[in-house]
């Protein structure tokens, strides 16, 4: 026997969902009936005189009243008919049998396509316009979801029968400035399709199909056997499109005589070639250059601009092409500082009584302003905290400085954690026990490594080391990594401090026995250095030679450099981090995207904020009273500025399941159940007749008084 939620069918395809109260409405409507039976009187007939002309006036009325019960009596049958039906939930479906386990009724998924390269022209209404006539032929038996893509899928309505909200939805879609993958929504459509039991099972893809969306699909990403997929393509045919791909940009730029390089790389991805197109670069809003240049098809052209730069600050700026059919990629922001020098402050561990004595003899004979290599501004002090202010430095130098007091060692941790830079070099004047007590101690030691006793004679000079590796992808090696510029093998070491590397430390370069040389770290958002040897002759020749000048420039400018750099350039929906706010968390920033719209955040306990709201290119800025707005550039991915498409067809037979789908399926009482539930409530017959009951109520009590 079947359970009494199976539903029973009649010729017009009408069936009900709970059966058994056609039975209880059915008894029901026969009630007054059969109540208006058992109280009908029987009249006697008298015989009287001659009462014709009453007679005659009192038979008009006993047929209008005889009338008015006869309504009132169909009027209650029908109530209760009525609610018998409205409870048995009625709806029109044909039997899933009949239908080779569709029932009639169809599952869609309709994707749109949010991603930038959909603002070619007007292809993202075409294709708003295409899913909403999709929508416009859903029937009410049919189930729907809504999902929009670009590189990431986003369910905006799940399986049901609420079309109407399609409708409203894709009215309202906008597009994003986000690239293209498509995996994400293929798998979410079919992971949807596959919660519905009966039905056909369809996803409508509605998009420019861009050839870069498919390529993180790999062989076994099909769909399911039951799922059929059509795509509606709004591709432009033949687009032409012009991208500026990248603008290199010395993330500081020092004032020296010589201009800064600014490149800026144009690449066409069309098949039209172009002449004279003009490429401009504007730095704090004003144009610094304008070029031309011809491009062939789908060439890639670089132009390069020589900016000359008198201020010490941050600049922002774009290098722009004319406004083409997409316009997102015709425009790249950077951002960068100029420095008229790098200011570094020397604390002379050892002064000597002669000049030559000194521990820093050799390093202020390297930096002076005649064989400077940049610009810098050296000061020197025997103690730290006869320095002034030292956040007004880029880098600080500790040479054989014996030992730090409790507040120099604080200043320190805040300048580097601020951004700055700090160099250590070894000498004999120093306390390693203070060091490691100090500097090296804690959670987060601000020393690289932790010195532990020397090695070596510096007397005896029969005896020495050599640096036997550097990592030469290292900025600071870098440019001695060809040969015949620079071998740091010539420089002798005679004695040295060995050193164990302490948490977060990066061993730079080492000798040829294997200890360590060069230490870095990064602690906050500055970085340490620290040498195991001396900076003078006392342990070493190595200010002797060649490399020593342009390695000790190489080390000081990767420090100041690094102090100034946020990460050069950002892409839409990064999540950005600005660290080095030496202010008690909680405090809040005001940070301005390109468009104007602020968003407030707070400092975290690590001292920075976190900014996610990434989703227009352009100039964002970082505000707080009484400090120097911090600037932050975002831009678009331009590998989805090559537009080209891939075949529907193609398309269709790579995501076509393994097996092909099983024309009649076996149709369960569950599956029968649960598909007819989902009809009736999206039919809802039974509220309208609900409606029909109190409307006859209401006639019914009208009628009754009147009677």
């Amino acid at each position: 026997m079947l359970p009494s939620r199976i539903i029973i069918k009649n010729m017009f395809g009408l069936q009900f969902l709970t059966p058994l109260f056609l039975a209880v409405g059915a008894a029901a409507a026969s009630l007054p009936l059969i109540i208006h039976l058992l109280n009908r009187e029987r009249a006697r007939r008298l015989v009287f005189s001659t009462i014709r002309f009453i007679k005659m006036s009192h038979q008009a009325n006993v047929q209008r009243h005889r009338l008015k019960q006869l309504l009132l009596l169909l009027m209650r049958i029908l109530i209760l008919a009525l609610l018998g039906l409205a409870f048995a939930r009625p709806f029109f479906a044909d039997t899933p049998a009949t239908t080779g386990g569709t029932g009639g009724v169809r599952n869609i998924v309709i994707i749109l396509d949010t991603s930038y390269s959909m603002g070619y022209l007007d292809t993202f209404d075409q294709a708003k316009k295409a899913a909403i006539e999709l929508a416009d032929d859903l029937q009410p038996s049919d189930t729907s979801a809504l999902i929009f893509t670009n590189n990431k899928a986003k369910v905006v309505k799940p399986l049901n029968g609420e079309h109407r909200q399609i409708q409203t939805v894709l009215t309202g879609a906008r597009l994003t400035n986000h690239t293209t993958d498509y995996l994400d929504a293929i798998q979410s459509a079919d992971e949807i399709l596959g919660e519905a039991n009966i039905g056909a099972k369809q996803i409508y893809f509605v998009s420019d199909l861009q050839r870069i969306g498919w390529e993180s699909f790999v062989d076994t990403d099909k769909l399911s056997p039951d799922v059929e997929i059509a795509f509606i393509d709004v591709s432009a045919k033949e687009p032409v499109n012009l991208a500026i791909t990248g603008v290199s940009v010395p993330q500081v730029v020092l004032n020296e005589q010589k201009p800064a390089q600014v490149v800026v790389r144009v690449q066409n991805f069309g098949e039209q070639a172009f002449e004279g197109l003009p490429v401009q670069l504007f730095i704090d809003d004003n144009n610094v250059g304008t070029t031309t240049l011809d491009i062939e098809p789908n060439d890639v052209m670089d132009v390069l601009f020589s900016v000359h730069f008198r201020t010490e600050k941050i600049h922002t700026g774009y290098a722009a092409l004319p406004d083409d059919h997409l316009e997102i990629d015709d425009k790249r922001y950077f951002r960068l500082q100029s420095l008229k020098s790098i200011k570094v402050h020397c604390v002379n561990g050892e002064p000597g009584r002669r000049d030559y004595e000194s521990e820093t003899f050799f390093l202020e004979t390297a930096l002076q302003p005649g064989v400077q290599i940049v610009p810098i501004d050296l000061t020197q002090s025997r103690q730290l905290s006869n320095a002034s202010e030292i956040s007004q430095y880029d880098v600080i130098i500790l040479a054989n400085v014996e030992k730090l007091t409790g507040l120099e060692i604080q200043s320190l941790r805040t300048f580097v954690g601020a951004g700055g830079g700090l160099i250590i070099t070894a000498g004999d004047r120093m306390n390693l026990e203070a060091y490691r007590s100090t500097l090296g101690a804690g959670e987060e030691p601000l020393m690289p490594c932790n010195f532990v006793q020397p090695v070596g004679d510096a007397l005896n000079h029969d005896r020495f080391s050599v640096l036997a590796m550097l990592d030469y992808n290292h900025p600071i090696f870098q440019p001695f990594k060809e040969p015949n510029h620079g071998d740091f093998g010539k420089g002798r070491f005679y004695r040295y401090l060995q050193a164990v590397p302490l948490k977060g430390a990066a061993v730079l370069a080492s000798f040829d026995d294997g200890s360590p040389a060069l230490f870095e770290k990064v602690y906050g958002t500055g970085r340490v250095l620290c040498f195991t040897s001396t900076i003078d002759r006392e342990w070493t020749d190595l200010p002797i030679h060649g490399v020593y000048l342009p390695f000790l420039y190489e080390a000081i400018k990767y420090l100041a450099l690094k102090r100034t750099a946020e990460k050069p350039d950002y892409r839409i929906g990064d999540t950005v981090e600005l660290g080095g706010y030496q202010l008690p968390p909680g405090t809040e920033i005001a940070t301005f995207n390109p468009m104007g719209e602020e968003t407030r955040t707070e400092i975290t306990e690590s001292g920075g904020i976190i900014y996610d709201a990434t989703e227009h290119p352009g100039i964002y800025s970082a505000h707080i009273s009484g400090k120097q707005p911090r600037y932050f550039v975002v831009n678009p991915d331009t590998i989805e500025s090559n537009l080209t498409a891939r075949d529907s067809e193609e398309l269709t037979s790579m995501l076509a399941g393994s097996e092909k789908a099983v024309a009649t399926q076996a149709v369960t009482t569950e599956m029968i159940t649960k598909y007819h539930g989902e009809v009736e409530k999206n039919q809802g017959m039974w509220w309208y007749l609900m409606l029909g009951v109190f409307l006859l109520a209401v006639g019914e009590m009208f009628i009754a008084n009147r009677i």
